[in-house]
């Protein structure tokens, strides 16, 4: 762990080959990605399946856009707030579009098991639930939305057992 200059908590991820420290404490972090889509989750999730849930909606993903151009430029924020979560806003030409993931409605998230640069959350949407894909310029970025998306849990719950105790 290191302080920065404004006191801010820094944190090492232990398994990076000394890349660098990574801000966990923002508010809310925006980053940018590509977008790869959604697929319907098909399987039965639980958490010991889900690494293996999302690599395989990712391969479907993966597969269907192959040859298909540039994706999607979005960028996605992160919120503790469990009524915005995870909120993805189209950045290409036109009207942005900006859809809202709910914090309570996301199941799993994870970094690919292949290509460490592509994130993805499964969330329950209009009934049924979705992986949704996103590719990165590096892996460090696409761990950095996984914890960020991880400390937004944690901050929720606490804030949640903060109110439960009042």
């Amino acid at each position: 762990m290191a302080i920065n200059n404004n006191n801010n908590i820094l944190r090492k991820l232990s398994s990076e080959r000394a890349r660098g420290y990574y801000q966990l404490n923002d508010e809310e972090p925006t980053y940018t990605a590509r977008y790869l889509g959604k697929t319907k989750v098909v399987e039965f999730l639980r958490p010991e399946n889900g690494l293996s849930v999302s690599a395989r909606c990712v391969d479907k993903l993966h597969d269907g856009v192959q040859g298909k151009g540039k994706k999607r430029k979005v960028s996605i924020l992160i919120s503790s707030n469990i009524s915005r979560g995870i909120t993805v806003t189209d950045q290409g030409p036109g009207v942005k579009e900006e859809v809202c993931h709910k914090l309570f409605d996301i199941a799993y998230c994870c970094t690919d098991m292949r290509n460490k640069m592509i994130f993805s959350f499964i969330a329950e949407q209009q009934g049924e639930l979705q992986c949704h894909a996103f590719v990165f310029k590096t892996e460090e970025t696409a761990k950095a939305v996984c914890l960020a998306l991880a400390d937004a849990f944690k901050t929720a719950h606490e804030e949640w057992i903060r109110k439960q105790k009042h």
